[in-house]
């Protein structure tokens, strides 16, 4: 023995105690069974450095109160060279009762970290759960912003966190102006474009479409006998069934003359037949004006009659204006046609007016009967162009085909349409 804290004792040279002394006679029990000891050989030395991990068992049998394992004790030592012939053996031994205890201390810290792990982890899917619910819901009302559905689009509401709130409020701010923007706006034309997705489908092009005019008659009569309100508001309700029966048949709303509507089917999505599509709106007009009249009959409003004209031909189909105040709409002979065409119900009454052009458009079915009848012929009246002549059919009776098929009239009448 070459070191240990009863060297550094006064009284140990007393008590025999001296430097060098053999292990057998110092007096330490555990230290006088070292050379029984049982190496743990879990512990590989190599990756160790050469520390030596031991159980040394002491049995005490003259003593009646231990029992086996009380007396076991862990020693760990490192051998040194260089300080002498032989190495030196250094180390410590302590209860395998104190390691035990520090083992379950250790345990419990590790199971207490696993439970604090595990409980943060759900905490941190809750959390992340919470906050991706409104991170969705701005989604979702994004993609029909996108759409340009303004009315199924629900205000977000407010938020703890402070983030998401300032994106609530943004969007809801943004949603507000659109909704003030949308009602000068076509929303179905907006509709359309976005939903084309074709780049630069907006610029000025040279398209074949239906142009469909409007017009109530006697209307400037009417609205001299009431107050500019109830003008307006049977403005209003006259053009809400009119841009109803456009859009449902595929068409799109240009812009509201006075008390008249311009429309046409065929851009800026390309509509397959568009042309029977503007007779089926024309004839969904009828009927729904005539069901409204009955309504107004009730309700003390006066009836409404409307003219209609519709030409197929080729305009120039885009935005047009100046650079700060665009609209998309169309120019060209074709417009003023239609609205000649719906002139013509001054004369005849009202009704709805087409030209033979628009018949051969679709190739509608009366139209070779007409044909064939010498009765029915019409005068044709030649255009400005010169392209041939013009005849303009006045139809008393359109009963509605299915979607895609062409409109049967089952009573025409013909005209010339002065093309002056």
């Amino acid at each position: 023995m070459l070191a240990d804290q009863r060297l550094a004792d006064p009284d140990g040279l007393k008590n025999g105690v001296l430097p060098l002394t053999p292990l057998a006679t110092y007096g330490d029990p555990v230290l006088a069974t070292y050379s029984s000891r049982k190496v743990e050989r879990e512990f590989d030395t190599r990756h160790a450095r050469d520390i030596e991990i031991a159980e040394i068992r002491v049995d005490d049998r003259d003593d009646p109160t231990s029992w086996e394992g009380e007396n076991t004790y862990i020693a760990i030592t490192r051998k040194i060279t260089g300080y002498g012939d032989k190495p030196w053996t250094i180390g410590g031994y302590f209860e395998s009762s104190q390691i035990g205890d520090e083992i379950e201390r250790v345990m419990g810290s590790a199971l207490l970290g696993l439970g604090a792990m595990a409980a943060a982890v759900i905490v941190a899917i809750l959390l992340g759960r919470r906050l991706s619910r409104p991170i969705q819901a701005i989604a979702g009302q994004a993609t029909r912003v996108a759409d340009f559905d303004l009315d199924g689009v629900t205000p977000l509401p407010c938020s703890r966190v402070l983030e998401l709130d300032n994106q609530a409020s943004a969007f809801n701010a943004m949603l507000i102006g659109l909704r003030a923007f949308s009602t000068y706006i076509p929303r179905s034309l907006v509709a359309k474009l976005v939903r084309t997705g074709e780049i630069g489908i907006a610029e000025p092009r040279e398209a074949v479409v239906t142009v469909m005019f409007t017009d109530i008659a006697g209307f400037t009569t009417l609205s001299e006998q009431m107050d500019a309100a109830a003008a307006a508001r049977l403005l209003n309700h006259h053009f809400a069934i009119l841009c109803g029966a456009v859009d449902a048949h595929g068409g799109t709303v240009d812009k509201f003359l006075g008390d008249g509507m311009l429309a046409f089917f065929g851009a800026p999505d390309r509509l397959k037949g568009h042309a029977a599509a503007a007779v089926r709106a024309a004839a969904a007009v009828r009927e729904e004006l005539e069901k409204d009249n009955l309504e107004a009959a009730g309700e003390g409003r006066p009836p409404l009659h409307v003219r209609i004209g519709i030409h197929t031909g080729s305009v120039i189909v885009g935005n047009i204006g100046a650079s700060d105040r665009v609209n998309y709409t169309i120019v060209g002979d074709t417009v003023n046609v239609s609205q000649r065409l719906q002139d013509l119900g001054k004369a005849a009454r009202t009704g709805r007016h087409r030209s033979n052009r628009h018949f051969r458009r679709d190739r509608v079915a009366a139209r070779r009967k007409v044909r064939n009848d010498p009765g029915r012929q019409a005068q044709a009246a030649r255009t400005r162009r010169g392209d041939g002549g013009l005849q303009a059919w006045q139809s008393r009776d359109v009963r509605i085909a299915p979607y895609g098929r062409s409109p049967r009239p089952s009573g025409l009448s013909n005209m010339p349409l002065p093309c002056r």
